[in-house]
């Protein structure tokens, strides 16, 4: 019987075949899942990601299975790149994949174009039959553009939500000509391949990817949580837990009082850091700063600045909006450590990403942008404190509003959150 990711993931292009780590059932689900229920056995399991996931791509159904395959490797990049410039801040969704390898002929593809959305992936494992070659770093691969760019204007640019993963894909040779073996068709070679496929390092991908039972440690409750999330929640004890290596771990986490059982609970990230050499050390600071439009009370001189981002993902609009929006409040809402029966919003942007995206809303929010773009590769960013904080949004129509701040977030963006 085969196992199916859940409904809020189908829209997910990129599939990946793993096995139910408790009856073996074949499970087919979208790259982003972190949590699902075998529908055999009704085990729930949460996976866990050391560093970046290793997948290939399956041989064509005419390949021999004799063949001795080799797989070269494309390293893939995903995220939102935010391009600041003095005329504003400009989001660009990137998703490329490109051929780890140097020197390679033009006949091998260059990329991995559609095939890794056209078929579903596979995880490496011990039993992978196959030589895999050994990958150049990311970072000699992946190189930065700056094309449409004037060199001469001051920007700034952060990477948000990224991910990196390693495909690889199969080839094997056939009387002298190297055959693409998702295709099974020859290469044209016109020339000896250089460098020479077999002078090139062989690496065996290590095991990056671990399943742990989706049961609260603490009471042995069931654990709940969408298929991205990466905080599951056990109502039975009121913990949240997370994935840390091949356990789980228990977070902090704080919540406001919801009004009523039909507020929705959206987390976000709380951080104070310490910045230099921008001098940002409190509420009154950021009303200077951001040249926000009112009297500056006294007591801001000494309360502390926190910098707010949404602990999930959205469109890269709406995400920058909530950015300057949330951190322009500075919220101070009376918090416990209840979890109530309202719906909570998952989580799905890790606290490493929230803390990125300080220096994208110092951009946004302080003045004159153009001296704080000078200084903003510059700037230091070193975290002091991280939590996690449920705010109580109430349910309209078509939108959720935070009362205590009038932030207000489409239904449909969230629904559509899924996808990103």
């Amino acid at each position: 019987m085969q196992c199916s990711a859940t409904s809020a993931e189908k829209n997910i292009s990129y599939a990946v075949q793993h096995q139910c780590p408790q009856c073996g059932a074949p499970i087919t689900l979208g790259e982003e899942t972190r949590f699902f229920v075998c529908q055999f056995c009704r085990v729930r399991s949460c996976i866990s990601q050391k560093g970046f996931p290793r997948y290939y791509l399956p041989r064509a159904p005419q390949v021999p299975r004799d063949v001795n395959l080799i797989y070269l490797p494309y390293w893939r990049f995903k995220g939102v790149r935010y391009t600041c410039t003095a005329s504003g801040i400009t989001p660009r969704f990137t998703d490329i994949s490109t051929l780890a390898v140097a020197d390679m002929p033009p006949q091998i593809p260059f990329s991995l174009g559609l095939r890794s959305q056209a078929m579903t992936m596979k995880l490496i494992r011990p039993d992978t039959r196959g030589e895999f070659f050994r990958p150049l770093p990311s970072a000699l691969v992946l190189k930065e553009k700056t094309v449409g760019l004037n060199p001469e204007e001051p920007t700034f640019k952060e990477d948000i939500g990224e991910t990196f993963s390693l495909i690889y894909s199969p080839f094997y040779t056939r009387q002298q000509q190297l055959v693409d073996g998702v295709t099974n068709q020859a290469l044209p070679l016109e020339k000896a391949m250089t460098p020479d496929l077999s002078n090139l390092d062989r690496v065996r991908p290590g095991i990056e990817t671990h399943f742990i039972a989706g049961i609260c440690p603490g009471c042995g409750a069931d654990l709940g949580g969408s298929g991205d999330s990466l905080v599951l929640v056990c109502r039975n004890c009121h913990c949240l837990w997370r994935a840390r290596g091949e356990k789980l771990a228990k977070i902090r986490f704080s919540a406001a009082a919801p009004a009523h059982k039909d507020d929705i609970m959206v987390p976000f990230w709380r951080i104070s850091a310490q910045i230099s050499p921008i001098n940002l050390s409190s509420h009154a600071d950021l009303a200077r700063m951001a040249n926000l439009p009112l009297a500056i009370p006294r007591e801001w001189e000494e309360k502390p600045v926190h910098f707010w981002s949404p602990a999930f993902k959205v469109r890269p609009n709406i995400f920058l909006r909530l950015l300057g929006q949330i951190t322009s409040a500075q919220l101070e809402p009376a918090l416990s450590q209840t979890i109530e029966n309202n719906v909570y919003q998952p989580v799905n942007l890790p606290a490493s990403e929230a803390i990125q995206t300080i220096r994208i809303t110092m951009a946004a929010l302080l003045k004159p942008r153009k001296e704080i773009l000078e200084i903003l590769s510059g700037t230091d960013v070193v975290p002091q404190s991280v939590s996690l904080i449920f705010l109580p949004f109430k349910s309209t129509h078509h939108d959720i509003i935070q009362p205590d701040s009038g932030i207000a977030i489409n239904k449909n963006a969230l629904a559509l959150s899924g996808n990103l």
